[in-house]
């Protein structure tokens, strides 16, 4: 179950008497400012399609991916043959004059060779090899190779190390240990990475020169290394760990304490790129409605609940697009966007109607366990939050369990009681598929004289755009046939009535 809080929570002890603290680093184009790096401008784009490549060379690709954005911003779009590709492809091309050169791996490797200092080659069968690999690339400006992706590079390597560490060591903790001593000291100090191979976050995190770890707390100095890394005095104040799995309470408690938020990046592909786009947004307000709930009546709006920026693409351009309705929907996203991916943020911002909610994912700027949080930070935390949602056009917070006025939500980090809001007001009513949402909206009834709420959460993960379309046509007859039982309304308009 991870580790425990207590341990997080501990004062500084004598393991960091004598440390050199880090110091902040500026990685040329990607200048690391409050809290990701700053946009680049880029035009001429290598495309690579990776739907045909082996797992070990698109790994080599997004290592090279992430060393050409740390020096010129995202100049590599690796293409996997999905469609949210294909529409970031166009999306991108069409608003912001991107040009995408079709480029093989080869060529492109060619092309900035300059850039690569050398390449580490590990076993493709062992998980910690890896990890050392992907840590001693991030912090040397190498490429990852295995035996099956090292003919990538083997015309950029004349005069360049090669360095082998296939069974050079005799255990995860052994390689570990290695990673602490030559890798950690110039390492980040506002970033973690809590990742395993595969994860397509991987350009991201070797931009920003994050140490990234693959912990799975089968053996106890796990949690010791852990502990002592997160409880370093020279992390910045309010950091940020990115990870692709979901963590134990212990686990979010230890980030937490030590005043990191937690971010799922789930399989975001293209991050660099996306981050390197120069965004500015049109001022796109939303109106809302204020009149008063009525008896009688069934109000609903449907959320589509967004788990992780993978998600996120697939939904951006699912929902909004098929709907043809006046159904409320609300689309729960990272306001972290707007750094990490914001031609993402702005389609949303963009596309919505003035009938569309927008929520913010996870408080925002990164998940934590607030309770555990130092005041201090979560000041911080406030700070920086406020920030994106703004910029994202973004008033309600989602904690995963309850939404939040903005309001509340700033009184919660304040350390005041934050006032109950959608858990009180609003039956939460969730959904698989498409039969059972059918099922219950068609017999549904009020309870006499009283208005009744409902918010209708469907996972953004088992709707299609198909099913989507057959949701729509629920609603639909619905208000055609119960417009004096059902009205879907604006997921703040449920808020605002109480």
């Amino acid at each position: 179950d991870g580790i425990s809080s207590e341990a997080a929570s501990s004062e500084i002890d004598e393991r960091y008497e004598g440390m050199v603290p880090r110091s902040d680093a500026t990685l040329n184009k990607m200048t690391v400012k409050n809290v990701f790096y700053s946009t680049a401008e880029v035009s001429d784009i290598c495309l690579i399609d990776v739907s045909e490549l082996d797992d070990d060379m698109v790994e080599t690709l997004r290592s090279l991916q992430g060393l050409v954005a740390r020096n010129l911003g995202g100049a590599i779009y690796l293409h996997s043959g999905s469609a949210a590709d294909e529409f970031w492809l166009d999306y991108c091309s069409t608003e912001y004059g991107f040009y995408f050169k079709r480029t093989t791996p080869a060529d492109a490797i060619k092309r900035f060779s300059t850039y690569i200092k050398g390449a580490i080659i590990y076993s493709n069968d062992t998980p910690y090899e890896y990890t050392v690999a992907n840590n001693v690339a991030i912090q040397s400006e190498y490429l990852v190779v295995t035996e099956n992706s090292v003919s990538l590079v083997d015309s950029v390597l004349a005069n360049k190390p090669l360095i082998d560490i296939r069974k050079q060591f005799k255990s995860k903790r052994e390689a570990y240990d290695y990673i602490m001593e030559n890798c950690l000291p110039s390492s980040s100090i506002r970033f973690l990475g809590f990742v395993g191979k595969g994860n397509a976050f991987t350009d991201y995190l070797y931009a920003i020169k994050a140490l990234v770890l693959d912990f799975d707390f089968t053996e106890e100095w796990e949690n010791e290394m852990l502990s002592y890394l997160v409880g370093r005095p020279d992390w910045y104040e309010v950091s940020y760990v990115f990870t692709d799995r979901n963590l134990s309470s212990a686990l979010v408690n230890t980030f937490s304490a030590s005043g990191f938020g937690i971010i799922n990046a789930g399989n975001f592909t293209n991050t660099t790129l996306l981050a390197s786009a120069s965004i500015e947004y049109s001022n796109n307000n939303t109106k809302y409605s204020n009149k008063k709930l009525d008896k009688n009546m069934i109000y609903a709006s449907i959320h589509y609940n967004v788990d992780s920026l993978s998600d996120v693409q697939r939904t951006a351009y699912t929902v909004w697009s098929h709907k043809s309705t006046n159904s409320a929907i609300s689309v729960e996203f990272y306001p972290v966007l707007y750094e990490i991916a914001p031609p993402i943020a702005k389609w949303f911002r963009q596309n919505r109607t003035t009938n569309d909610m927008l929520i913010s994912a996870d408080l925002g700027c990164g998940f934590a366990n607030l309770s555990v949080m130092k005041p201090s930070t979560a000041s911080k935390f406030r700070k920086i939050n406020e920030h994106f949602l703004k910029m994202c056009g973004i008033d309600l917070v989602s904690d995963g369990q309850k939404i939040y006025t903005l309001g509340s939500f700033n009184d919660m980090l304040d350390g005041l009681t934050a006032p109950e809001t959608e858990s009180n007001i609003t039956a939460s009513i969730s959904f698989i598929d498409v039969d059972g949402f059918k099922n219950w909206i068609s017999k549904v009834e009020p309870i006499s004289n009283a208005p009744m709420y409902f918010l209708i959460d469907m996972s953004a993960v088992n709707f299609t755009g198909y099913e989507f379309v057959q949701v729509d046509k629920i609603i639909t007859e619905i208000l055609k046939n119960k417009k004096d039982v059902i009205k879907f309304v604006h997921v703040k308009n449920i808020l605002q009535y109480m």
